[in-house]
């Protein structure tokens, strides 16, 4: 929902602020701003607007001061406005904190500072946190013994960074149920909401668990739990490069990444055999399965559904995250529930995981970051190694996921050893030779109001994400859906020179995928077939290679993944940073 990062140094930090301020953009980016500690003075720049506007307008990269922190926001309560972006100060400017999620008992602890005399400048909820910590220090006088009394008082959820004027040689910070992370440098000690803001100074990390509050210097960490006690835990080595969160010579992080695919859809399939054959097991041996995920992740798991019900004749459930606790009644001991995230921070999901062990049920996940709360939460784990996705929109998170969900499947059904990688990666290079075809789609159809996307059986999931795509990059409506659906409803809405993207592969339904879209084209659609077979019913055709049936919504998916891409670039959209968006949603 929101980047933070926070750093206390040896040496001036507002240029360390900033680089990973722009790393972490992605989280949110309606507003950002800096606060510093220099000559004994607290100073906060801030504004709305995207990070290059708020320095190109404030100059945040010529703050003084060795200990500071920067916000990027997406915001929830309270509108986009300077008032409203973070940090936020207390009364006398002696306290300011940057947060992330939701503080759900804002109204009534407002009103009880309101009333002891506080004065407040914005709508958010954040800034209660700020007089809060304030009237704590001023009666504690220690800012972690202040800032854990000051967290005990909130409901919601939080990670928090705050900053006292006289103490510039400390930061707290907690957290609870919003990624905060402590990463250890040498004369450099870090807080953020993700590793990618401090990657290129250290990749010794610690990641910090619900309800515990941390201070931080140049040279120490001490964290302690909401008793008080102290909590002992060493850092850990992050495996991902500084190179992985360069655009290289790409235009954007969305095309680069996408461009990634060949090599991540192998770095994919590399798991630890016993952890894999394991999370087979528990899937083989579950009285009740249920997947859940979010979004694309979603979309991912029904795909997995597919393979699980028709080939290891196995009944699995995929129940979107926000409501799988409208499902408890059938998760108890004994029962098994997948997890996909690409973060393994959304909240929804966090929410599904926590209401899936209390009633007795085991967690297994499939998440890109190994540190992680989905990862550390969960029972089993497999890791998709696809390396740090900055776009906003999933695209090398999918097909990884799917390349994930499919080992588990096949070391379900007794396969176990991959096959047809090498293939794989070969079919997904050939797939993304079709830019050219889709940049032209896109001078055709830019301006259309509505897209829409079919495809039967396991082929279904992949117009959906389609659909997802299209409508999370170029702000075209846009609907996925079975081809069999069309006529309960949907076939209403066609009308002459409508694009529906038909999405057939070679196989035992392909004549009957080629049947809707003759529904399609006799009522004057423009029918666009993806397919490893060409059909004059089509009036273009973007050919992908021929893979096994199970590999076949990796390569499908590359030409919708451009398709978006370059119809948001057409529209003068930036792919990487959609409107509305955020690529990690921490808050329900």
């Amino acid at each position: 929902m929101c980047g933070i990062i926070g750093c206390v140094a040896e040496e001036p930090v507002a240029g360390i602020l900033l680089e990973g301020l722009r790393r972490v953009e992605y989280r949110g980016y309606d507003s950002a701003g800096m606060a510093t500690i220099s000559g004994g003075r607290l100073g906060v720049k801030k504004g709305a607007g995207r990070v290059s506007e708020i320095e190109g307008r404030h100059r945040m990269s010529s703050m003084l001061g060795s200990t500071g922190m920067a916000h990027t926001r997406w915001a929830t309560h309270g509108g986009v406005t300077d008032a409203n972006a973070h940090p936020h100060a207390s009364c006398r400017e002696t306290v300011a904190v940057i947060h992330n999620g939701i503080i759900e008992n804002y109204i009534p602890l407002r009103k009880a500072l309101r009333a002891k005399g506080h004065r407040f400048k914005s709508e958010t909820d954040t800034e209660v946190i700020a007089h809060i910590v304030e009237d704590e220090y001023k009666r504690l006088g220690d800012p972690l013994k202040s800032t854990l009394a000051a967290v005990k008082k909130l409901k919601g959820q939080y990670a928090i960074a705050v900053l006292f004027q006289d103490r510039p040689d400390v930061m707290t910070g907690a957290r609870k149920d919003a990624p905060l992370i402590v990463g250890v440098g040498k004369g450099m000690t870090f807080l953020a909401s993700d590793v990618l803001a401090f990657i290129g100074y250290t990749d010794r990390t610690i990641f910090l668990d619900n309800y515990e509050v941390v201070e931080i210097t140049k040279d120490s960490v001490r964290i302690v739990g909401l008793d008080g006690k102290k909590v002992k835990r060493e850092p850990n080595q992050v495996a991902w490069e500084l190179s992985d969160v360069s655009k290289s010579d790409y235009a954007h992080y969305t095309l680069k990444e996408i461009n990634e695919q060949p090599r991540t859809v192998v770095s994919a399939a590399v798991q630890d055999q016993e952890k894999l054959e394991e999370f087979a097991q528990a899937v083989r041996k579950a009285k009740s399965l249920y997947i859940t995920a979010s979004g694309t992740s979603y979309h991912a798991g029904l795909l997995m559904k597919f393979r699980l019900n028709k080939e290891a004749k196995l009944r699995a459930d995929v129940v979107v995250a926000g409501e799988l606790k409208e499902h408890t009644e059938f998760l108890g001991k004994g029962s098994v529930v997948v997890a996909l995230s690409q973060s393994g921070e959304t909240a929804d999901v966090m929410e599904a995981v926590k209401e899936a062990k209390k009633h007795g049920a085991k967690v297994y996940s499939i998440v890109n970051a190994a540190g992680s709360t989905l990862a550390r939460e969960s029972d089993g784990v497999l890791l998709l190694n696809c390396g740090p996705e900055v776009g906003v929109a999933a695209t090398k998170s999918f097909t990884a996921q799917v390349v994930v969900a499919n080992l588990v499947v096949d070391a379900v059904l007794g396969r176990k050893h991959p096959n047809g990688l090498a293939e794989l990666s070969d079919a997904v290079a050939q797939a993304l030779k079709c830019e050219g075809q889709v940049q032209e789609l896109v001078r055709q159809y830019r301006d259309r109001p509505d897209f829409y996307f079919v495809a039967r059986g396991y082929e279904s999931p992949v117009a959906m994400e389609g659909a997802l795509k299209l409508k999370e990059l170029s702000y075209i409506h846009a609907e996925g859906m079975p081809a069999s659906e069309l006529k309960h409803g949907t076939l209403a809405l066609i009308e002459k020179g409508t694009p529906v993207v038909v999405i057939n592969p070679s196989g035992p339904i392909h004549a009957e995928s080629l049947s809707n879209a003759e529904e399609l084209k006799a009522r004057g659609a423009d029918v666009i077939g993806i397919s490893d077979e060409n059909d004059e019913v089509y009036r273009h055709y973007i050919h992908v290679p021929r893979v096994q049936p199970k590999f076949a919504p990796i390569v499908e998916a590359i030409p919708l993944q451009l398709l978006a891409y370059h119809m948001s670039v057409a529209r003068r959209n930036d792919p990487d940073y959609p409107r509305n968006l955020a690529k990690s949603v921490t808050v329900k």
